[in-house]
Order: C-alpha cells, then structure tokens, then sequence
C-alpha cells in the first residue's frame, strides 16, 4: 500500500505544476497580443503575412469594416474560406474584429505603441520559467 503522505506530497505538487502552466498560460497568451511588431510600412506588412492569406488581407484594407461576405466578393472565394482565413488573421493579431448583431465585422488593427525593451524582458522571463520547470 502506498504512504498516505507521500499521496498529499504528490497532489500537492501537481497542483503547484498546474498553477504554474496556468500562469506561463497566461503570460504566453499576453506575449502573443504583442508579438506582431508595428511596422510603418503598409506594404511590408502585407509581405509578412502567408501567400494563402494576404488576398483576404488586402480586401480587409481595401473595405476598412467589413464581414467574410463582403470579402469573399472582393477575393471571389467562398465565404466559409474567408471566414476561416479572416478567423487566421485574427488569431495572429492582423485583424480587429467586432460583433454587430448576427455578423462579425473585421477591419485593420491599429497600431500599438510598444517598448521593445519590455517585450524581450518578458520574453526572457518566459524562457527562465520555462527553465526552471523544466531543468
């Protein structure tokens, strides 16, 4: 039979593993908001986005609000891909997007101001984590 104590010893540090993924959850889910660099150059900006998506981009910025019908007029593609590409650049901090009723309206998003130096002092944090939990 196993130790009672050694039971608790074992639940109690996996409940503290867990607060800790928890928390480089959360720190990670920020870092990920900042980690598109604003870039003054429209058109470089538009280059760093993938082959597959940079057409539903565009339309995006042609239109400035605008939901995944209007942008699949604009691409000729079907909505359900543009509502996937649209959900992509989302996800990957291109787009804004807003709910209006039963639709869903994308535009650019705005320029952040950041400062590089806290964006790599929490890039290092991180990796430190990440270290220790894992080292």
């Amino acid at each position: 039979m196993s130790d009672p104590q050694s039971n608790t010893d074992i639940l109690e540090y996996l409940y503290d593993i867990d607060r800790r993924l928890k928390l480089l959850e959360s720190r990670l889910s920020k870092l990920e908001t900042y980690s598109s660099p604003p870039i003054e150059d429209k058109m470089a900006v538009f280059l760093t986005v993938p082959d597959s998506i940079r057409k539903s981009l565009f339309a995006v910025s042609k239109l400035e609000s605008c939901t995944a019908d209007e942008v699949s007029d604009v691409t000729g593609r079907h909505r359900s891909i543009e509502n996937k590409y649209l959900n992509e650049l989302y996800r990957g901090g291109w787009l804004e997007r807003e709910r209006k009723g039963k639709k869903i309206y994308y535009s650019m998003k705005k320029k952040a101001v950041q400062d590089k130096d806290k964006h790599w002092s929490a890039v290092e944090e991180v990796e430190d984590k990440l270290d220790q939990l894992l080292g």
